[in-house]
């Protein structure tokens, strides 16, 4: 993930080493991962940094149940607020490190701040609609899908879990497959995930959160992309994360690490730790590599960062396999390269996903000998707009709009198409696919090192024919045809206004928003996922 240029410090924190004091410092949006072998200390640690924090802190410590007592809640607003002066001085006892001192309290509150910011953004907006009418911009939050609730849905789909939260006679109940049960009937796994996610949600900007051992009840399929989720679900808060899988801190390139080696005692409790703190997460020696990692892994290389549409989407359709993001197709190709060179040192299958960009199946061949997979379509846009999952949406904002599926998916592909109704989008859009292509025959063209030697004149000549005219007819025709899909295949779309057109037509305000009912759908479809994967080609295959 990126860290935005405006990062906000949020706090400094002190570690009371053997000889000095480590400092760490807490920026928004700059997760800090703490890891270490079992036994040095990593969960003492956690503890004595929240008293650091202070007010701010969102305290999950690694005794916390996943259960609840009840099948409802039982808090009142007056109960909440007294559980705020509990768990306080609960929270400051060195016995919560390993003894569930506020029983299933954390878990009710958590759910109670879900329930209650739910409600107050449901109320915001049908008095801003009583005051200003159909016209409001409420109406368009409304429809927009991100109520508190929204994002916690979204943030379960992004972990691979088929279960979706709604409130049902006034109280939180979860829906699987139609069934519909209460919160405490969902397994050890899904209830933690939906605590996490609640408390994320519902915090105040700025808060830090102290999360202890996030993969307690999760397995690393899932605790990967939910963290990395509510990462980019609060950009303006800390995350301090304690924890065992590597992936965490592997897939979040803007990482501090804290390495924690060993610590001391001094009258029954701990007083300092042997620690090593790295700005850099990739500089985490191979011997804790071997630690933590375990088993043969594969991992996929790719393009864009942490919080690009790419890592989301090929987490949801690889759960099993590591995503590493790398900023160009350059990047790629040196870590997969990097990593096949020395297999016999290491337990990891490397391969590399590259955008196609209008690349000639020449050079395609060549990467993919190479462990390179080139996308069989222009980009990762390609796959989010693409037929299957255009109308998987539709169908979905159907039920929503009470509008036939056929109809939006007409609306979105005249206005996707109607983005193209002048010249200039479409000679862009040609020419930079016949440049892809002019520039790979060229390169193919030239004559090799022996060529150049046996030569007798010293002039290097090449007469290659343009391919414009050919693009410039074809994306004509595929216009007239109302090709929507072969356009988002071929075509570097994110470049002109189809993607905007495409979502406004499915009753989305913004692209972004299409794109996270995109993921929540693929997510939760898993016919929609094969049908993606099968598009992928033989590296589908290669990483199952």
């Amino acid at each position: 993930m990126e860290l935005p240029s405006t990062a906000t410090h949020l706090t400094n924190l002190k570690i009371p080493g053997v000889s000095s004091m480590a400092s760490v410092e807490v920026v928004a949006g700059k997760p800090v991962f703490i890891l270490g072998r079992n036994g040095t200390g990593k969960s003492a640690l956690v503890h004595a940094l929240r008293a650091q924090i202070g007010g701010r802190v969102v305290y999950l410590p690694g005794s916390r149940p996943t259960y609840f007592e009840n099948e409802s809640l039982s808090l009142t607003p007056a109960s909440r607020r007294d559980l705020t002066r509990n768990m306080t001085s609960w929270d400051s006892s060195p016995d919560t490190r390993w003894r569930a001192i506020s029983g299933t309290s954390r878990n009710e509150k958590a759910i109670h701040d879900l329930q209650a910011a739910e409600t107050q953004y449901k109320i915001d907006a049908a008095n801003e609609i009583k005051r200003d009418g159909s016209t409001s911009p409420a109406v368009a939050r409304l429809r927009s899908n991100t109520s508190p609730l929204d994002r916690v849905n979204a943030l379960m789909s992004q972990a691979n879990l088929p279960v979706h939260m709604s409130i049902e006679g006034g109280e939180l109940r979860a829906n699987q497959s139609g069934n519909i049960y209460s919160y405490a009937k969902m397994s050890d796994g899904e209830r933690s995930a939906l605590v996490l996610a609640a408390e994320v949600v519902a915090a105040a900007e700025g808060s830090i959160f102290l999360v202890d051992e996030p993969e307690l009840h999760l397995h690393p399929s899932i605790v990967v992309p939910l963290l990395n989720a509510f990462i980019a679900e609060r950009p303006g808060c800390g995350f301090i994360i304690c924890t065992h899988e590597l992936d965490l801190a592997g897939s979040s390139p803007s990482a501090q690490v804290v390495l924690v080696r060993s610590y001391s005692w001094q009258n029954g409790d701990f007083r300092s730790w042997d620690v090593d703190v790295l700005t850099d997460s990739n500089q985490i020696p191979d011997s804790l590599r071997v630690d933590l990692m375990g088993s043969r892994r594969k991992i996929l290389f790719i393009e864009g960062t942490s919080n690009s549409l790419d890592q989301p989407l090929y987490a949801l359709l690889f759960p099993a396999v590591s995503i590493r993001s790398r900023e160009n197709c350059r990047e790629v190709m040196r870590a997969v390269a990097g990593l096949r060179s020395v297999e016999a040192l290491h337990r990891v299958e490397a391969f590399g996903l590259v955008d196609h960009d209008g690349m000639g199946e020449e050079r395609s061949a060549e990467l993919e000998a190479e462990g390179i997979y080139p996308l069989p379509m222009f980009a990762v846009e390609s796959l989010y707009y693409s037929r299957e999952v255009l109308s998987a949406v539709a169908a979905q904002q159907a039920t929503t709009f009470g509008i036939p599926a056929e109809d939006l998916l007409s609306d979105a592909k005249h206005l996707g198409v109607a983005a193209l109704s002048t010249d200039k989008p479409i000679e862009y859009l040609a020419s930079r696919i016949a440049e892809r292509q002019l520039r790979d025959k060229m390169m193919l063209s030239l004559p090799d090192r022996q060529a150049m030697i046996s030569g007798e004149s010293g002039t290097i000549s090449v007469s290659l024919l343009s391919p414009y005219p050919t693009e410039l007819a074809q994306i004509r025709r595929l216009i007239e045809e109302k090709n929507v899909d072969g356009i988002v295949a071929r075509y570097p779309v994110r470049e002109s206004g189809v993607l905007n057109g495409l979502a406004k037509g499915l009753r989305f305000s913004t692209r972004q928003d299409y794109e996270r009912a995109a993921l929540t759908r693929i997510g939760a479809d898993k016919e929609l996922r094969s049908a993606l994967k099968a598009k992928l080609g033989m590296l589908a295959s290669r990483l199952e």
